[in-house]
């Protein structure tokens, strides 16, 4: 605890001193309000790289303001933006998880609560935790594929990174002297992200060792216990992610 306060701190002056877009405050998650760094991109604001986050109002901080969490049934109404090009990336997406998972992504009709697919040109693939009730973006850049879409509908569904698990100390280290100084908030442990399972190499939801927040590109930001390094994949998800998802949409 000492650590991630000591941690918090720098970032703290750094947000003053070396990125301005760094902030420090209140953020309304599915399982309450809890104060965090977040990146402010535009009009929008990321924790790890690709989790869309607001900002808490003076209302939620009167009471355990919470976002609504999880699908009724595990059914997720979701809209595509006309813009976006290729959009049998989704489609493949919504294919994938509706022929191997519980979930059943349909095109919207009236329904209240929906995911909208947003062209997002050649900024970054994001999305929010959990469903947040009304309408709520998944951020679709032209070169995000459908596995990377599929980890972001994951993110809709409830899932955060594997790396930020807080058991993930028992996996990996986190190579903090090769982190770029404002993104070292980016591989903080997620207290409010529940567990599920054990932490799992395999998982669709895992970044891998060499990422864009490193100084050095060519040495890793994260290792395993012994040392060695770690890929990330987007293929589909593992045994492991596929349990998690039971667990949290049970039949």
């Amino acid at each position: 605890m000492k650590n991630i306060m000591l941690f918090a701190l720098v970032v703290l002056l750094c947000s003053f001193t070396v990125d301005a877009k760094v902030k420090f405050g209140p953020i309304v998650t599915t399982e309450g309000v809890y104060k965090s760094f977040y990146e402010v991109q535009g009009d929008s604001y990321l924790i790890e790289g690709d989790i869309l986050v607001e900002p808490a109002l003076e209302k939620d901080m009167k009471g355990t303001a919470r976002r609504t969490g999880r699908w009724d049934k595990g059914i997720v109404p979701f809209v595509v933006d006309d813009s976006i090009p290729n959009p049998s990336r989704i489609a493949d997406a919504a294919a994938y998880l509706n022929a191997h998972t519980s979930i059943r992504l349909v095109a919207r009709t009236n329904e209240a609560s929906y995911v909208y697919f947003k062209n997002n040109g050649t900024a970054g693939c994001s999305s929010f935790v959990g469903r947040q009730g009304g309408k709520q973006i998944i951020n679709v850049p032209d070169w995000c594929g459908s596995g990377s879409l599929v980890h972001e509908v994951l993110h809709a569904l409830g899932f955060y990174h594997e790396q930020s698990r807080p058991d993930r100390h028992k996996s990996i280290k986190v190579k903090w002297s090769n982190i770029q100084l404002s993104a070292w908030f980016n591989f903080f442990v997620a207290p409010f992200a529940k567990k599920y399972g054990e932490f799992d190499f395999n998982s669709i939801m895992l970044y891998p060792s060499y990422n864009g927040f490193a100084k050095d590109p060519n040495k890793p930001t994260m290792t395993k216990r012994d040392g060695s390094t770690f890929e990330g994949q987007r293929n589909g998800l593992s045994e492991g992610d596929f349990a998690a998802l039971a667990q949290m949409y049970p039949n």
